[in-house]
C-alpha cells in the first residue's frame, strides 16, 4: 500500500467511526468500553488526541519544524488529557473526534512525496510515509474497542492483511515457540494477535505491541 492509498484508507476509517459516533448516546458515552478502566468517552478522547499528535507530526514534516515527542509533557500529560476529556457530553466527544480526525487526514494528504523519508519521533523513530498507516491502525482497533456495533469482523480485509504482515513477523521474532492457530479466520487471527481475542482457548501471547 502506497502513501496515498494509506491516507485514503484512514479517511474511510474516519468516516466509519463518525457513523458510529453519530449514534452515541449520553448513557453509552459513560459506559465501559472494551478496554479495562476506560469508558467509551476515554476511547473517543484518545482517538482525538492521537489525531492531534499525528497532525503535529505531519505538519512538522511539511514546515520543517519537527516535533520531538508525540505527546508534549509525556505519558502523564497524555493520560491527563484523556481523563479530562472523557466525561464530556456525547455531542462534544463526537465533534472533537470528527474535527481532529478529519484534520489529520487532510494534513497527511498534504505531505509532499519528497518528504516521506523524513524521520518522526513516534514511539520509535519512523519515516513520515508510515504516519497514515499508524492513524489507520488507531482508528480500526479503537473503533472495535468502543464496544458498539463495530467488531473485528467489520475490519476491512486490506487492514487485516496489512497489520498481520507486520505483527506476525514481530511475534515470531519475539516468541518463536508460539504456535499460530491455523484454523482462525484472518480477522480473528489479528484480534488474537493484538490482545482482543474473539475465540476462547487460544495460546497466550506476550503483551502487544510486540
Amino acid at each position: 500500500m502506497n502513501f496515498s492509498e494509506a491516507v485514503d484508507a484512514a479517511r474511510n476509517s474516519q468516516a466509519a467511526l463518525e457513523d458510529s459516533l453519530g449514534r452515541l448516546t449520553e448513557r453509552q458515552a459513560r459506559e465501559p468500553s472494551l478496554l479495562p478502566g476506560w469508558t467509551r468517552g476515554h476511547v473517543v478522547t484518545h482517538l482525538a488526541r492521537n489525531a492531534d499528535a499525528l497532525n503535529r507530526f505531519a505538519g512538522g514534516v511539511i514546515t520543517g519544524e519537527l516535533e520531538t515527542e508525540m505527546y508534549p509533557g509525556g505519558p502523564k500529560a497524555r493520560a491527563a488529557a484523556i481523563e479530562e476529556g472523557a466525561d464530556r457530553p456525547a455531542e462534544l466527544l463526537t465533534a472533537d473526534a470528527t474535527f481532529a480526525g478529519r484534520r489529520v487526514v487532510e494534513t497527511l494528504g498534504a505531505v509532499p512525496a519528497e518528504l516521506l523519508d523524513t524521520p518522526v519521533a513516534w514511539k520509535r523513530p519512523v519515516e513520515a510515509r508510515f504516519l497514515p498507516q499508524l492513524r489507520w491502525r488507531e482508528l480500526e482497533i479503537h473503533h472495535v474497542d468502543l464496544g458498539l456495533e463495530y467488531t473485528a469482523a467489520d475490519w476491512p480485509a486490506e487492514f487485516v492483511e496489512a497489520t498481520l504482515a507486520v505483527e506476525l513477523p514481530a511475534l515470531a521474532a519475539l516468541e518463536p515457540r508460539v504456535v499460530v492457530p491455523a484454523e482462525l479466520a484472518r480477522h480473528e487471527l489479528l484480534a488474537w494477535l493484538i490482545g482482543r481475542p474473539t475465540t476462547a482457548g487460544l495460546p497466550e501471547l506476550p503483551s502487544w505491541p510486540f
